[in-house]
Parts: C-alpha cells; structure tokens; sequence
C-alpha cells in the first residue's frame, strides 16, 4: 500500500473454503504474492493464514484466517466484492 490515509482492517475466520481460493481471488484482482502467505495490491494487503482444523461433533473442519488492510476510503466497497466472492449458501 502507498500509505495514502488511514487504514481499516478486517479478519475473518473462514471454514470450508480451500485458502488456495482466497490466494487466487487476491492475485486475480491485482495483488502480488509476497511470501507464503502475504499479498500485497495497490491499496490494499491480504494475509491467508495457513489451514487449521476444528472439529463439531462427528464434523472436522478446515479453517483459514483472512486479514484484509485497505485504505479507509476504499475499505467498504472492496469488503463488499469480497464477501459477495466467498459467499456460500449450505443445503
């Protein structure tokens, strides 16, 4: 990120998804892959955290952390695309 502004931040606690769905969508819109688990665009950085296991009852879960940093003045609309992206319904 350039420093242009203040910076808001989010994490989120995903299960479910594979984190490899998370590295491309990050790199799919512009970002560049800075280690295992940082991606960094032009006004915004993302850390896929590695997977983790939780188990519910007879379930066992794959789990991955999410942080997200955007400048504050892009941080609402660019949360919005994410979320619609990894949007899940169950059945």
């Amino acid at each position: 990120m350039k420093g242009r502004g203040k910076i808001k931040t989010l994490s989120v606690k995903f299960g479910g998804i594979n984190r490899n769905e998370f590295i491309d969508y990050f790199l799919k819109i512009g970002g560049t892959l800075e280690d295992d688990e940082k991606i960094k665009g032009p006004f915004w950085e993302a850390t896929v955290g590695p997977h983790t296991m939780s188990e519910y009852k007879a379930l066992k879960i794959q789990n991955v952390l999410v942080s997200i940093a955007v400048e504050e003045d892009k941080f609402d609309g660019f949360i919005a695309a994410f979320q619609l992206n990894f949007l899940r319904c169950g059945g």
